[in-house]
């Protein structure tokens, strides 16, 4: 976060706006004016360009959201199903499903590719994804291995873009492995349109044939990847 760093800053209270190096992926590293994106060729490794970022944060959204949501009354499950305007339109209304209704100054569409907010706005035909004809793919990779980790670091402690003469594009962003913040209370919380996670049976109670505390190993976890058109 670079650009918009100045305007978030802004939106949130003192409090949080002075907080927000606790949302750094990376929170030992320590930022300052000279911060740069560097960009390289994914095929040579020659490096074809340095942009100036002074200040730049590589910002993990999930200890963002965690950050900005403090102390603030969130709710899950709302789906929205019309907006409406009081007669002089200097108030706006939210209408959900389950009946409720929220007034403000303003609604902020932030509800995704999927949004209800822009197809309120401008209808279903227009507010339809156009597709770009890209596949964007994500993966998380843990190295368990420390010279490997501080060679691919070594492009850049935040961020770097590659790219391949192919048509590809790459970017390598590093993740910190400190302690994360404090989960948020509702996490976990599950959105009533997604289906139901079947419940983890519990493991048997030690007993006069079974005292000994079962094996662990190491867990292997597989990256989610995501793709888009």
């Amino acid at each position: 976060m670079h650009w918009a760093l100045p305007l978030l800053k802004r939106l949130l209270p003192g409090d949080l706006s002075a907080r927000m190096n606790e949302a750094k992926c990376d929170t030992s590293h320590q930022n300052g004016e000279d911060e740069t994106i560097y960009l390289y060729n994914s095929k040579t490794g020659e490096r074809l360009k340095e942009v100036c970022a002074p200040g730049m944060l590589r910002i993990s959204r999930r200890k963002l959201r965690a950050l900005c949501s403090s102390d603030l009354p969130v709710m899950f499950g709302k789906i929205l199903t019309t907006v409406t305007y009081n007669t002089s339109g200097a108030a706006v209304t939210a209408h959900f499903a389950d009946g409720s209704s929220y007034s403000g100054d303003i609604v902020i569409g932030a509800d995704g590719p999927g949004s209800k907010v822009r197809e309120l706005l401008l209808g279903v035909e227009k507010s339809k994804n156009t597709p770009l004809g890209l596949v964007f793919n994500s993966t998380i990779v843990h190295y368990n291995d420390a010279e490997k980790a501080k060679h691919v670091r070594s492009a850049s402690p935040t961020f770097a873009i590659g790219y391949h003469p192919d048509g590809m594009l790459h970017t390598i962003a590093s993740k910190s492995p400190l302690p994360r913040l404090t989960p948020h209370p509702l996490a976990n919380s599950q959105h009533p349109n997604q289906p139901k996670k079947s419940p983890t049976p519990s493991a048997p109670k030690p007993g006069p044939s079974n005292s000994a505390p079962p094996r662990s190993g190491p867990q292997k976890t597989t990256a989610p990847t995501a793709q888009a058109a």
